[in-house]
């Protein structure tokens, strides 16, 4: 069995003793070597030792953020001679991605069973798709897997802000955030905040426009607190749900959009659901990708691409 690697973001936890842990639990097996990161610019040099050293079980100890940009990074500097398994450690303030296929539980204990289970070889193998984001046709894909804009980076925002601040973490954290900001939104006596007009490219090429209240995009299978807004039906990877601008019946749309439930008058309401494996489209405002925040250029397509693949260990 091959020894397997482990990156620590020291700076995508809360916990300063979080780190030691992780490494303490390192200590007790023979199959691990761990680097830890004071800063993400330390990311790359880690993963280039990494892949010297011909580990293909790669250890993620962070956010969303960090398994964005280790991705990313694999996958744009063709790293490693074949795609490495990827284990996802929920440290971080977002932890979407390892919520949805990565080990559960408090981050040590969860290492610590996964890493004697690796031993008796009881572990399984997942794949999820991987959207690419290029913010323009120049630019190498970033990879990851959650994206939103419109009122959904005012959600983020509402939830770093006021939310995370008072020590809700992870799930709760998602679950007070959404509650809160359904509320205040739904009972803000404007039209819903500012408009997103965006343009859409259809099947044919060409550009719709299109004022959207919010816009989100995954390929996970699921995300947290039992919140999944998608509803498309089809077998393409990508699950894109949008919302006109304004938004109406916002309160009596929530519960059933949040569960992916979709009665017949949503649609006529102005919230919408599909799949694709490709979206195009062209808005001037910030775009928040597995909890980082990105600035789009509304002179150029936005592209998301569906084309690569990121396996898991369980």
């Amino acid at each position: 069995m091959s020894t397997a690697s482990m990156i620590i973001n020291s700076k995508s936890t809360r916990s300063p003793l979080l780190a030691e842990d992780l490494l303490y639990v390192s200590k007790r097996h023979d199959d691990i070597r761990p680097y830890v990161l004071d800063q993400i610019e330390d990311l790359d040099p880690a993963l280039d030792d990494i892949e010297r050293g011909g580990s293909n079980t790669l250890i993620l100890a962070g956010g969303d953020g960090t398994m964005q940009a280790a991705i990313t990074s694999a996958i744009n500097k063709r790293r490693f001679q074949n795609h490495p398994n990827y284990v996802a450690l929920p440290c971080g303030m977002t932890n979407v991605i390892a919520n949805d296929c990565g080990l559960q539980g408090p981050p040590a204990t969860s290492l610590d069973n996964f890493l004697w289970r690796r031993g008796r070889g009881d572990i399984k193998r997942v794949e999820r798709p991987l959207i690419g984001m290029q913010l323009s046709e120049r630019q190498d894909p970033i990879y990851g897997f959650f994206i939103g804009a419109g009122l959904f980076h005012t959600a983020v925002q509402f939830s770093r802000q006021k939310i995370q601040k008072m020590g809700a973490k992870r799930s709760v954290a998602v679950g007070l955030s959404t509650l809160g900001f359904i509320l205040q939104t739904a009972f803000d006596k404007s039209e819903g905040g500012t408009p997103l007009p965006a343009k859409l490219r259809d099947e044919n090429g060409e550009l719709i426009d299109r004022d959207l209240s919010i816009i989100l995009m995954t390929t996970l299978n699921s995300l947290t607190a039992n919140i999944f807004p998608f509803w498309g039906n089809g077998s393409a990877p990508m699950n894109i749900m949008a919302v006109d601008y304004p938004r109406k019946h916002l309160l009596m749309a929530a519960l059933n959009v949040l569960t992916g439930r979709h009665p017949k008058w949503l649609s006529n309401a102005g919230y919408h659901s599909w799949k694709s494996d490709e979206l195009r489209l062209r808005f001037d405002g910030p775009v928040v990708f597995d909890g980082e925040i990105f600035h789009t250029n509304p002179q150029e397509d936005l592209i998301l691409k569906v084309s690569e693949k990121a396996a898991f260990l369980i």
